[in-house]
């Protein structure tokens, strides 16, 4: 029996064979490796002391660019250069190094490709996949990253296809209930379509959308090969 497209479960058309992974415990990350996995959350409990920090950093630095190819051990002293010389400033400054360590020995690489941002508007506001291996994600200052689970996904709404209409409006996914957001101080790591066996299936994000006022600080680690060969522009 055939039955009318209307007419069946339009959820079950996005299902795919990857899913989200969330843990407290750092020793679990290594499970983005995990071919069904493409996206990974390392959830964190910060002293709010960083995210005051942070608050510092945007008003200091209200347009922070920080872009840089670099090895974990050269992370602080490039932000000192670029924020200040403020020990007030070196516990998030230790934070970033935390994380580029991580990212490089999850990784086995000796350079990562570090930004840092400071925004008072969102810089990706369409879901939409990066052309990457794995992307690591977190936000100090302001709403976090927006995702969608691949089950709540319609990628055929995705990019130029849909004409500029808005995702809440275009079917990408069915319901608000379906947009899942990253909490502050938390680690995303976002596989890409240039992951190995995943063409088509990177992690589906976008930047947040909030109020009105929005203001945001965030960190963006990826493989170094992406800015040396010149794939990616929007630094």
């Amino acid at each position: 029996m055939i039955i009318p497209l209307e007419k069946t479960n339009k959820r079950k058309l996005y299902q795919t064979n990857r899913e989200s992974y969330s843990t407290n415990n750092i020793s679990k990350i290594s499970k983005i490796y995990d071919e069904k996995i493409n996206v990974l959350i390392l959830k964190r409990e910060l002293n709010n002391k960083f995210f005051d920090i942070a608050k510092k950093i945007f008003i200091k630095k209200p347009n922070l660019k920080f872009s840089k190819v670099l090895s974990p051990y050269e992370v602080e002293e490039s932000l000192i250069n670029a924020i200040g010389f403020e020990k007030k400033l070196f516990p998030i400054f230790e934070d970033i190094f935390f994380l580029s360590s991580i990212f490089s020995d999850l990784f086995d690489v000796k350079k990562i490709w570090l930004r840092i941002n400071t925004i008072n508007h969102p810089m990706c506001p369409r879901f939409h996949v990066d052309n990457v291996k794995c992307r690591l994600v977190s936000t100090y200052f302001g709403p976090g990253m927006q995702w969608l689970p691949n089950n709540s996904v319609n990628r055929s709404k995705l990019g130029l296809i849909n004409h500029g209409i808005d995702d809440e409006k275009s079917g990408v996914f069915e319901s608000k209930n379906d947009i899942k957001q990253l909490d502050l101080g938390d680690v995303a790591f976002l596989k890409g379509d240039a992951w190995s066996g995943n063409a088509g299936l990177g992690a589906v994000h976008r930047s947040p959308h909030s109020q009105k006022n929005y203001k945001r600080m965030y960190v963006r680690i990826d493989f170094s090969d992406i800015k040396l060969n010149r794939r990616y522009f929007n630094d």
